[in-house]
């Protein structure tokens, strides 16, 4: 089983980063929208306690990477693609190669700042992701997997 590459721990950090912003930025102006339109106001243990969760889950996801990372496993073969993660529930899924259509890479802007690109292979009925490979291997590993599908198909 082939890992990902550890940049993309990097990202998870800064995902976590913008995701705790966010959630911070939507509490601050709620509480804030709730007292100025609404004139009512919540206790000021309520108002700690939300903060204080926010910022445990925020630490929480923070240590957590580490882990996601390490657990997080990939594989071709001339069957299937399988992919392994979770750490607290695992999935083990295996992919028929014969069943896959199509293989998407994708890349926002977090990514392309650490050239790396999602990769996303489809069958008939869903979907699967690896979260992130670099540029080259992601090229490789979409060839490599769609040569393996059209092989497939045309034996079977």
């Amino acid at each position: 089983m082939q890992a990902l590459p550890a940049t993309i721990k990097k990202v998870w950090y800064i995902m976590e980063v913008i995701g705790a912003i966010v959630i911070l930025a939507v509490y601050f102006a709620g509480n804030w929208a709730v007292q100025h339109f609404l004139k009512f106001y919540l206790p000021l243990w309520a108002i700690w306690g939300l903060f204080l969760v926010i910022v445990l889950w925020f630490l929480l996801g923070l240590l957590l990477v580490r882990y996601r990372y390490a657990f997080y496993h990939f594989m071709v073969n001339e069957t299937d693609v399988e992919i392994q993660k979770g750490f607290f529930f695992r999935t083990h899924t295996a992919i028929p190669i014969a069943r896959v259509q199509n293989v998407d890479l994708d890349q926002g802007p977090i990514l392309r700042l650490f050239k790396l690109q999602q990769v996303h292979i489809l069958t008939g009925g869903s979907g699967h992701e690896i979260e992130a490979l670099t540029e080259d291997d992601a090229e490789q590993f979409k060839d490599k997997v769609m040569t393996l599908a059209r092989e497939a198909r045309h034996e079977g």
